[in-house]
């Protein structure tokens, strides 16, 4: 049976390609994308890509025929910061560096990370005052980096190399996009971006260095990620990583996990100050399950409203906008044929969104995963051998930060805020002001909280139910 064709986009310019879509509107070029086909082929300058829009044909993609792929273009930009480690890595090197990393995110150890992340959670929530305006997205991405850096590394890191760790991956996220669709030379020119690029590369293996230098020191044992890989023998062979795979794999670390958990929650704070409803009923279940203690380890399957929450933010705002593969072999991808060394990409994002498989898919509604979709319908955190490592990690603490924050502050949009996303290596919101106002505790009991939640849910269930088109500007 002959090949299909694969259908091309449209609005091609010589030279760009489609080029000057991609830098305007990332997202919304790729949703456009959807209803030309399974498969859509689109050109970055001449550089042919094929763009994956099937949930079918994706998890052909990552899982089914996984080892007809590799890791695309993206991440072979990524290179000069991330090396060979687990996000770059391809076939059995690959393997053995998860097959080494994975018990440092067994159930076990999940438990003992929580208060790290609790304790990270309550100085932000003991932070603020009484109708304080904050730059909600900046708060949560200092208060999620800092405590995933200390959940895994250690607790008494300093603020400073937690905030300078920080600034250098946010400086790599937004360098990423740009440097993967240049072409190769234009990574050796002096450009500012360049040079800002160059700075973080060196900078972050330099404090990775200095970290693991501090491990071999026999004056103190740490149970931490980083002592776990240090001691990690390959089952097979017996040998540990070496001192470069080993700093590899803690800056990939450093670098994936910075970004998931802030943006995410970021997203979560905008939908709940817009949906006062749905804030009410995420507080009445914390009031409910927690009654004014801190959060457990053990309270979160009980938090099953949180849980849609936060995977509703997860299928809306998937920050994970574009993920890149390349063709091993010639491949037949349900019919079209996909050249050896080809480019392909998919958006988790844009599949989301799409109103084939999410009815009324730009409305946020928690309630739509009390029946949740086929597995391939939803990809946060990829599929297949190379799903992130990290997505339990990242779901506990979410819920962690979500049920300290929320069980004592009520949050509300800043008057005639524009929420925008901004697409770097993460989709972002541009900017996120916000006013929190505190919720009675003391002297306020369990039951008389819970009728103030329902109350509340009741008069915000009256009015229209707004959609992200409302005020948020999307790239659909």
């Amino acid at each position: 049976m002959p090949a299909l064709t694969v259908p091309r986009a449209p609005g091609r310019l010589p030279l760009l390609g489609h080029a000057h879509r991609l830098f305007r509107d990332p997202v919304g070029l790729l949703q456009s994308l959807r209803a030309a086909g399974p498969v859509v082929l689109f050109h970055v300058g001449p550089r042919p890509v094929y763009v994956v829009n099937s949930p079918d044909l994706l998890r052909r993609m990552l899982v089914t025929d996984a080892g007809s792929f590799v890791r695309g273009l993206a991440y072979d930009r990524a290179r000069p910061i991330l090396g060979n480690g687990l996000a770059t890595s391809d076939g059995d090197t690959h393997l053995r560096q998860r097959r080494l990393m994975l018990p440092s995110f067994h159930r076990a150890r999940l438990l003992g990370y929580t208060g790290v992340m609790r304790a990270q959670a309550d100085v932000l929530a003991g932070s603020w005052r009484d109708g304080q305006r904050v730059a909600m997205d900046e708060a949560l991405h200092r208060t999620s980096a800092a405590g995933a850096l200390r959940a895994l590394f250690r607790t008494d890191l300093d603020d400073a190399i937690v905030a300078e760790i920080d600034d250098c991956v946010t400086v790599f996220l937004r360098e990423i996009p740009l440097r993967a669709v240049l072409p190769r030379f234009a990574e050796r020119l002096p450009t500012p971006g360049n040079r800002r690029f160059a700075r973080v590369a060196a900078r972050l293996r330099e404090i990775v260095d200095g970290m693991i230098e501090e491990r071999r020191t026999p004056s103190r044992t740490r149970d931490d990620l980083l002592s776990m890989l240090m001691d990690a023998r390959d089952e097979d062979t017996g040998a540990a990583m070496t001192p470069e795979r080993l700093r590899d794999e803690v800056v990939t670390i450093l670098a994936g996990g910075s970004e998931t958990v802030p943006s995410t929650l970021s997203w979560l704070y905008h939908e709940l100050g817009r949906s006062p409803g749905v804030q009410a009923r995420l507080q009445g279940e914390l009031d409910t399950v927690l009654d004014g203690r801190p959060v457990e380890f053990a309270d979160l399957p009980e938090l099953t409203y949180t849980r849609r929450l936060i995977d509703e933010t997860l299928r809306l705002h998937s920050v994970a906008w574009m993920m890149s593969r390349r063709a091993r072999t010639d491949v037949d991808l349900g019919g079209y044929r996909i050249p050896a060394g080809a480019e392909l990409l998919f958006s988790p994002t844009t599949l989301h969104r799409d109103p084939a498989l999410y009815p009324d898919p730009l409305r946020f509604d928690p309630d739509r995963w009390l029946s949740p979709p086929p597995r391939e319908n939803f990809v946060p955190f990829g599929a297949g051998p190379r799903k992130c490592i990290g997505d339990h990690f990242s779901y506990i603490q979410m819920t962690v930060i979500v049920a300290t924050v929320s069980a004592r502050w009520t949050v509300t949009p800043a008057d005639g805020n524009r929420v925008r996303e901004r697409a770097s290596g993460a989709l972002r919101p541009d900017h996120l002001p916000m006013t929190v106002k505190h919720r009675p505790s003391d002297g306020y009991g369990k039951a008389q909280r819970v009728s103030a939640c329902t109350a509340a849910y009741a008069e915000a269930s009256s009015a229209p139910a707004s959609t992200v088109e409302d005020e948020t500007t999307y790239g659909v």
